[in-house]
């Protein structure tokens, strides 16, 4: 159940948002884009039951239309202002990637209200997930400045250390099956965990102009 504290503005906000960065249009997608797929699949199958039926509230959010500048639709305005909780797919292609940088500064505008006292007040509500390795990448402060998704109490401590090292994408690529099926499971209930002691206040912007590409930054 939704708290008394959630706006009636929430209706139809999806949990989570994934913002990753996409082939632009006339390149072949292939596996990275099926694997996102998959991944926003399962994902979005663990919070739904973790959290519940609720009424108006989607799992989570995944743009599926076309890369470049029709990305930009209302209804990714929509979901980018009114998310609980986003989730960027960190790789070299995020980074560089000017959509993502604008999601991100969508998210980040929003207020983060505790729905207890025992909440950190430091809680960002963003989580990044390690989707490909970043190695040689310079990394802007934004994403420095987080900490990324590490899976805990897993019962092989080589499933944290192959994530961290090849990302989402790589255990799905060597066919790690266990070792991905554990991550995407921690994941969902961090999701929740955050869901359940935060609320983000929804702040949409009108279009796209009124964002920045919080990533065009001095690197490091």
């Amino acid at each position: 159940m939704l708290s008394t504290v959630d706006p009636p503005s929430r209706l139809r906000a999806p949990l989570f948002f994934i913002s990753y960065s996409r082939a632009p249009v006339g390149r072949a997608t292939g596996k990275p884009a099926k694997y996102v797929s998959r991944f926003f699949e399962d994902l979005s199958v663990h919070v739904s039951e973790l959290v519940g039926p609720v009424t108006g509230v989607d799992a989570g959010f995944l743009d599926s239309s076309i890369a470049g500048g029709e990305r930009w639709s209302p209804e990714l305005l929509q979901a980018a202002g009114t998310c609980q909780v986003f989730v960027p797919l960190v790789s070299s292609a995020l980074v560089g990637s000017d959509w993502c940088g604008r999601e991100w500064d969508a998210f980040s505008r929003r207020t983060i209200v505790a729905r207890h006292s025992s909440a950190s007040p430091h809680e960002t509500a963003i989580v990044p997930v390690t989707w490909s390795p970043t190695n040689g990448t310079a990394l802007p402060r934004v994403l420095r400045d987080i900490q990324r998704f590490t899976p805990t109490a897993v019962s092989d401590p080589d499933i944290a250390v192959n994530y961290q090292r090849d990302g989402v994408y790589g255990l799905l690529t060597m066919q790690w099956e266990n070792a991905y099926r554990a991550v995407v499971w921690r994941l969902a209930q961090r999701i929740v965990e955050i869901h359940r002691s935060y609320v983000v206040q929804p702040w949409v912007p009108a279009s796209v102009d009124e964002l920045c590409n919080r990533f065009n930054e001095e690197p490091g």
